[in-house]
């Protein structure tokens, strides 16, 4: 019984080399070596037009921008969101624009001087430099009629509660000037638009979006 056991592992183990070295394809069927190379190699079509990219190439989706136009006031944001609307390029992204707006202050000053003649200026420079008050000479626009600050300041309020302080200290003459109102600037925006999308947008006619639509200033 051993005998006969053994003998059957010989042939087994005969007839599993006698595969392994393709001697028996053409009987059992199939090929021992079929998916090594060169076989796989040979088997290729056309291998020399295969071309491996970087990870990254091959996975990138297409590069969104952000775009962005403007400043624009009050009544000027609410004709050039009409006229995006209008725009069939544009009306395509109705809801993905948004409105930024930048709220900038006011520029009030005490001024004391009234452009005078340069005596009556002089006299109260004498009497500032008495009283121990700071003061800087400032043009007006015109850029040749000057006048006496006393300090400016971003709100109103701000200025009011200084001139209080100066008129305890003796100085009646003073008022407060509004050199700059505060205003509030707009502008429009569009966040991560496709290659054809910005291209849409750039295109759009300046009379429509002002100075047009470029890339968003960085943050």
């Amino acid at each position: 019984m051993l005998r006969t056991l053994v003998i059957a592992l010989l042939l087994a183990n005969a007839a599993f080399f006698a595969w392994t070295q393709g001697w028996l394809d053409a009987v059992v069927g199939s090929a021992a070596h079929a998916e090594r190379e060169p076989q796989r190699l040979a088997q290729q079509v056309h291998p020399e037009a295969v071309r491996l990219l970087p990870a990254q190439v091959a996975v990138a989706p297409p590069a969104r921008r952000c775009l962005e136009a403007g400043p624009f006031d009050a009544s000027e944001v609410v004709a050039v969101e009409a006229a995006l609307a209008a725009n069939p390029a544009a009306s395509a992204l109705a809801g993905r624009w948004s409105r930024l707006s930048t709220d900038t202050p006011g520029l009030w000053m005490i001024a004391v001087g009234r452009a005078a003649p340069r005596e009556a200026q002089l006299k109260k420079i004498t009497e500032l430099k008495r009283l121990g008050v700071a003061f800087e000479v400032v043009k007006a626009a015109s850029g040749t009629d000057e006048t006496l600050s006393l300090g400016q300041f971003d709100t109103l309020v701000a200025a009011q509660e200084a001139l209080a302080r100066l008129v305890a200290r003796g100085i009646h003459t003073g008022r407060i000037v509004e050199v700059t109102p505060p205003a509030t600037s707009h502008r429009l925006r569009v966040d991560a638009a496709t290659p054809p999308e910005a291209s849409a947008l750039e295109a759009l006619p300046s009379a429509a979006t002002g100075k047009g639509f470029v890339t968003c200033a960085p943050p």
